[in-house]
């Protein structure tokens, strides 16, 4: 072999290895994670939780195929089921059952209505916004919960630009005509909602404004975590005095994900100058793959 052909040769082997050294891994695929479990607990004065509310969802291959919730009144397991990817039929036990209905291409639920023993209890409506955000849901009772006076309850929950919530009003009809309303006010945090982890948002409002207990199922909407609220009365439209405040102190594991938070919440009453103080803890678990 000539000096020519030597200085060639390795000249190429150069270039080889040049070239494989340039050559890029391929990129990480990124990591999903679902929720597994929320948990809203009350801590009392003396450091004792109790218990408020806990939920939990299963998944197979990825899909949300059941709910478990418990509460201090109610407690449930629902199973989700399915026709052509949504779900169209969930059921607690042998007697409760929540029908949902779609528009023909839509992937979020129009309508519900929520039967025992096949009797109608319960119908809802619900709108969205031209990002898939729930704009509005009603509840139109047929068979009043015990020692429920509300006959319908309607929920409007506004946006800012970037998808947050910042406003969720609501407005019930009681037995009797009265029409009391009032109206949330968030505050946004930094880091994501526990619930952009649930492909079924729609689906766990529902369910929990179906148990009675939901108050506030704004809570399921937001894009951020909120860092606290403030809740007034309204009188025709109109914002009348503070009923209640609260600020969050969240934990955050190293992705960012929501792991904890303890809530002070502030209550007003007309015959009370001072606020009766209220503390929660809420905790969330996920899975990651």
């Amino acid at each position: 072999m000539t000096l020519t052909s030597i200085q060639t040769l390795v000249c190429l082997l150069g270039l080889l290895i040049g070239l494989s050294a340039c050559k890029k891994d391929p990129s990480p695929q990124p990591e999903t994670c679902r929720l597994t479990s929320t948990l809203d607990q009350l801590m009392e004065s003396n450091g004792t939780l109790t218990d408020l509310v806990s939920r939990t969802f299963a998944y197979t291959n990825g899909t949300l195929t059941e709910l478990t919730e418990q509460s201090t009144t109610v407690q449930g397991r629902f199973l989700l089921e399915r026709v052509n990817s949504r779900i169209e039929r969930i059921s607690r036990g042998t007697n409760d059952v929540l029908a949902l209905t779609y528009a023909a291409t839509a992937t979020q639920p129009l309508s519900a209505t929520f039967s025992r023993n096949g009797v109608s209890y319960s119908t809802f409506e619900m709108t969205y916004t031209g990002a898939g955000m729930m704009a509005s849901i009603t509840e139109r009772r047929q068979v009043l919960p015990n020692s429920s006076l509300t006959l319908e309850r309607s929920y409007t929950f506004t946006y800012d630009q970037t998808g947050n919530l910042i406003t969720e009003r609501n407005r019930s009809t009681l037995v009797g005509g009265a029409t009391p309303e009032q109206e949330t006010e968030y505050t946004t945090g930094p880091n994501a909602s526990p619930y952009n982890h649930l492909p079924e948002r729609a689906v766990l409002t529902l369910i929990a404004m179906t148990l009675g207990a939901e108050s506030a199922p704004g809570r399921f909407w937001h894009i951020k975590t909120p860092a606290g609220y403030k809740l007034y009365g309204l009188t025709n439209g109109v914002r009348g005095s503070l009923r209640e405040s609260a600020t969050s102190s969240p934990t955050y594991d190293s992705a960012g994900k929501l792991l904890s938070q303890e809530q002070t919440s502030l209550l007003y009453q007309a015959s009370n100058p001072n606020p009766i103080t209220r503390k929660n803890r809420q905790a969330y678990t996920y899975v990651c793959e």
